[in-house]
């Protein structure tokens, strides 16, 4: 059985550092970005999304991605996370997205353009998990 847990070693790779979130696009490619993840208190992967972004498009047709991060100073921890996702379309307030960016030392104001944007909150519920 594969394993489907963040080990605790390696939460500091999702709790400061930026990943690469990959979809797959229509043509069965991949679609690599760079986004800001919170491991919330329930121990899932959480990002927040613009809608009509490719991501979210593949997201929304294909509901599974691979997050991969690396730290910056050890290129031997890494983490990779496949997962199937959920697309919750409910933030209004920004409220998830407030503490999203915070982890990262920013505001709502400080990403006004980015607050502005049609967000939704995409979990992402691992189906493998492997660590280095």
């Amino acid at each position: 059985m594969a394993e489907t847990i963040i080990p605790e070693s390696h939460h500091d790779l999702v709790t400061s550092s930026t990943v690469a979130l990959s979809t797959l696009n229509d043509d069965g490619t991949i679609q690599t970005t760079a986004v800001w993840v919170l491991l919330d208190d329930d121990g899932v992967l959480r990002t927040s999304l613009a809608k009509g972004r490719v991501k979210y498009n593949n997201l929304v047709a294909r509901p599974t991605a691979t997050l991969f991060a690396i730290a910056p100073d050890d290129p031997f921890h890494t983490l990779e996370v496949r997962a199937n996702v959920d697309i919750v379309d409910d933030d209004p307030e920004r409220t998830f997205m407030s503490r999203l960016i915070a982890t990262y030392g920013r505001t709502l104001e400080s990403m006004a353009s980015q607050a502005a944007e049609d967000r939704v909150v995409v979990s992402l519920n691992p189906i493998r998990v492997r660590h280095t």
